[in-house]
């Protein structure tokens, strides 16, 4: 499933991916506990995130703040 801007806040599972403002494609891949977060077509991942760790991304002149949760990958626009 392919979440947009217009869903947010949301959490994404593992293989899931949200599309931010301005196409910047956001996807996960859990390692033992942790997030690694992955922003487009990247290789590796741009951070690793155990839960209740945080990461701010801009796309398309608005902010995000993702946060790693037992339950995946929580998205949302920050104010």
């Amino acid at each position: 499933m392919n979440y947009t801007d217009s869903d947010f806040p949301v959490c994404i599972r593992e293989a899931e991916m949200a599309t931010l403002a301005g196409g910047m494609v956001v996807r996960y891949e859990e390692s033992g506990g942790a997030r690694d977060v992955f922003v487009d077509d990247e290789w590796s991942s741009r951070a690793t995130l155990f839960p209740g760790m945080n990461l701010e991304l801009e796309s398309g002149g608005t902010r995000y703040l993702l946060s790693a949760d037992d339950n995946g990958l929580r998205v949302e626009r920050m104010a």
